[in-house]
């Protein structure tokens, strides 16, 4: 909000002139290297659609001189980290993980602060919650029938092959629509009791014995289905990278998006796990555990 874009910009001589994505869209000058400074004193900051390896030495010496001076200088993903909290995908490559400044690795501090946290959280909440959990599963059962829990294989870190539970909200075998991956708004496969479970968040409780058993964490990229992460790896750039880390009850993507139900969902989704695993900390799991919060108490489940 209340940032407008002015300039296009472009080292390339074929493109001056040119609009920047068809017929109505901005025009792209030339002469880059001439324009900076006043560019510089026009605006307040100047973001680099091109990777930095591939501007010529003279040029990145004078963006150098400006990021030091009163304009910012972003490069394309910094620009999208900065401002909306996600990683375009057109900002990376293959060897982006190797990047200086992730906390990935098990020999990372916060990677043991992390598990310890969610050990000692998931089993509070299995001895709190077994009352509720013992109603929940009496109506599921009075509602809907058996079973009570659904299982499912899920794809965790490094790609491997877990079963997640939860209290089943959907028709269990016969039903319309049984094999659309996406649950969608007024899903006729929800039943009336799962509806309110998914309100209420209810169904998940049953995750946090995965989370015990060390499968998830508390905070991470949703645990996607595995027939899902196949099709997805097939469409979707970099999918893969969300694997880096443990999938989550609830993480940067499920509080910033709403709840997905198509593959340009999954690409937008995948933006903001990008950011969780680049900016992965304690920080931004708090900030996490305080938006989840909000979300359940003032948001639509579905």
């Amino acid at each position: 909000p209340n940032r407008q874009l002015l300039h296009f910009v472009d080292t390339a001589v074929e493109r001056i002139g040119k609009p920047i994505a068809g017929e109505g869209s901005p025009i792209v000058e030339g002469g880059v290297a001439a324009r900076l400074q006043n560019l510089s004193e026009r605006y307040s900051g100047i973001i680099l659609a091109k990777g930095v390896k591939e501007l010529d030495t003279r040029l990145l010496e004078k963006l150098v001189r400006t990021q030091f001076q009163r304009t910012r200088v972003y490069t394309l993903e910094s620009f999208y980290e900065t401002h909306w909290r996600y990683v375009p995908l057109e900002a990376i490559d293959p060897v982006w993980p190797l990047q200086t400044g992730f906390q990935l690795a098990q020999i990372s501090p916060y990677y043991y602060l992390k598990r310890l946290c969610d050990i000692a959280f998931a089993s509070a909440a299995l001895a709190i919650c077994a009352p509720l959990m013992a109603i929940v599963a009496l109506i599921v059962r009075v509602g809907s029938g058996r079973p009570v829990l659904f299982s499912q294989s899920r794809v965790g870190r490094e790609n491997s092959i877990f079963t997640i539970h939860k209290f089943r909200t959907m028709v269990s075998r016969d039903g319309p629509n049984l094999d659309d991956i996406y649950t969608r708004e007024g899903d006729p496969r929800i039943t009336r009791v799962g509806r309110w479970l998914r309100k209420l968040r209810l169904d998940e409780l049953p995750q946090f014995w995965n989370v015990l058993k060390g499968d998830m964490s508390l905070i991470g990229p949703r645990a996607e289905w595995d027939k899902c992460v196949e099709c997805y790896e097939k469409k979707i750039p970099f999918y893969h990278f969300r694997h880096l880390v443990k999938p989550g009850i609830t993480g940067w993507a499920q509080v910033n998006y709403p709840y997905g139900e198509s593959d340009a969902d999954a690409i937008e989704k995948l933006k903001y796990d990008l950011y969780y695993i680049r900016h992965y900390s304690l920080k931004l799991d708090a900030m996490i555990a305080l938006k989840t919060v909000h979300v359940m108490l003032f948001s639509k489940g579905r």
